[in-house]
C-alpha cells in the first residue's frame, strides 16, 4: 500500500487498530454512522494525524453528532494533503434504530481533489452501515464505503471498502475489537484491539492490522464536563511512526 490517501483519523480509532466498525461513540463519525445512535447529546469531534511524519501526508477533521428522536445526524469536514495536491472530504450522515438491537446509518460524502498544474475536480459517493446487538456485552458491525465505482480522476476510481466486526465488552474495564476489511483492489486486512481503563478517567489502547503488518498504541484521558483527549501512534516497519491527536466532547 502506498498510504498516499485520505482515511480515519482519530486517535481512537487508531488505538485499536482502527477496528471500529463495531464502537459505538462520536468516532462513529468517521467510521460506522450507525454508531451515532446511541448518543444523547450533541457531541463534536476533532483530529489531526501526520502519517509516517511527513507533513505533506498530513490529514485534519472535524465531525458533529446532533441526535434527535427521529435520529442522529451528522457533519464530517476533513482536509487531507498539502499545496501541490489537497483532498477535501464533506459528509452528512444520518442514522436511527430499526429495534432495540439493530441500527442503521448512511452517509453522502462529496470529495474534491485539487492539483495546482491540474486544476479540481468533484466527486459524490455515499456509504452506510448497520450494527447489531448479538447479546448485552457482544456487537456486530458491517460497513461499505463507495459501493459504486465512483471515478475520483480520468482512470482513477475512489476505493469500494467493505468491513464486517464485533466488540465484545469484556467488562466495565475491557473491551475488545476485531475487523475483517476488504478493498476490492487489495488482500484482506485483519484488525484487531482492546482498550483497557484502569480508571474511569484513563483508557489505554492497542492494536494490531495485517497487510501490511502495523501496531497501535494509544491513550485517552477524560477531564469530566464531557471533555476528552486522545493520542495514539501506529507503526510500520518500513516505514515508520504516524503520531495522531485528537478532543472529543458529549
Amino acid at each position: 500500500m502506498a498510504f498516499g490517501q485520505m482515511s480515519t483519523v482519530t486517535p481512537i480509532g487508531a488505538g485499536v487498530g482502527h477496528a471500529t466498525v463495531a464502537m459505538q461513540s462520536p468516532v462513529a463519525l468517521f467510521s460506522n454512522q450507525a454508531g451515532l445512535t446511541n448518543l444523547t447529546k450533541f457531541a463534536v469531534v476533532a483530529a489531526a494525524e501526520q502519517r509516517f511524519l511527513l507533513s505533506e501526508l498530513q490529514s485534519v477533521a472535524i465531525g458533529a453528532a446532533l441526535p434527535t428522536r427521529s435520529g442522529s445526524f451528522g457533519l464530517v469536514v476533513q482536509s487531507f494533503g498539502y499545496e501541490e495536491f489537497r483532498q477535501q472530504k464533506i459528509g452528512l450522515s444520518y442514522a436511527r434504530k430499526l429495534w432495540s438491537a439493530l441500527s442503521v446509518g448512511a452517509q453522502f460524502d462529496f470529495f474534491q481533489t485539487r492539483i495546482p498544474e491540474y486544476g479540481s475536480r468533484g466527486t459524490l459517493t455515499f456509504e452506510a452501515g448497520m450494527q447489531a446487538d448479538v447479546s448485552k456485552t457482544v456487537r456486530v458491525g458491517a460497513h461499505v464505503f463507495s459501493p459504486a465505482q465512483v471515478e475520483l480522476a480520468e482512470g482513477e476510481n475512489l476505493p469500494t471498502i467493505f468491513r464486517l466486526g464485533v466488540a465484545w465488552q469484556v467488562s466495565d474495564k475491557l473491551m475488545v475489537v476485531s475487523e475483517l476489511e476488504k478493498d476490492i483492489e487489495m488482500p484482506f486486512r485483519w484488525k484487531n484491539g482492546l482498550s483497557y481503563q484502569p480508571v474511569k478517567t484513563v483508557s489505554i489502547r492497542s492494536g494490531y492490522a495485517s497487510e501490511p503488518s502495523m501496531l497501535f498504541l494509544g491513550l485517552g484521558f477524560a477531564f469530566g464536563n464531557g471533555l476528552q483527549a486522545d493520542m495514539a501512534g501506529s507503526f510500520h516497519q518500513s516505514l515508520g511512526f504516524s503520531p495522531s491527536a485528537g478532543v472529543t466532547w458529549y
